[in-house]
């Protein structure tokens, strides 16, 4: 059976930005800027959806408050998710690897085109959310789960 993925829906969960605690001179992406991601994902199977959020965040080294917060939702409605998405013996979700960073994907760019659009006229547009591999990502979360 053919897996078939269509987007449903997206929405903007929820965005925030706050004052910059330091001079925007001293700003260096990568250094003192950092951003972060985070992702969840509920699954209905009976109704072939996939709901699949995505949180952005930017914090300025030293501080606790993000200075800049995203979190998107995208739902897809995949036809024959149950080819893709199982449960294993030990009762977790088995989510194949190529279908889960597809999706990863979808929302990382989606939500980038977000981020660009609320912070236009800003000082954030100057650091949009750089180019990411979805499957390099993936397979960083798997690491860090392994090792917990």
């Amino acid at each position: 059976m053919e897996l078939n993925i269509s987007i449903k829906e997206i929405s903007e969960v929820s965005y925030k930005q706050s004052p910059l605690p330091i001079p925007q001179d001293e700003i260096i992406y990568g250094k003192n800027l950092i951003f972060g991601l985070g992702f969840d994902f509920s699954i209905n199977t009976e109704k072939e959806l996939f709901d699949f959020n995505t949180l952005i965040r930017y914090l300025i080294e030293g501080t606790e408050e993000p200075i800049l917060e995203l979190e998107t939702l995208i739902r897809f409605h995949v036809i024959n998710l149950q080819s893709v998405v199982s449960n294993s013996e030990n009762g977790q979700l088995d989510i194949d690897d190529n279908f889960l960073s597809t999706l990863m994907g979808v929302c990382i760019g989606t939500s980038r085109g977000i981020l660009s659009n609320n912070t236009k006229g800003t000082v954030m547009s100057k650091y949009p959310l750089p180019l990411l591999n979805p499957s390099d990502i993936l397979n960083d979360i798997k690491k860090k789960d392994s090792e917990q």
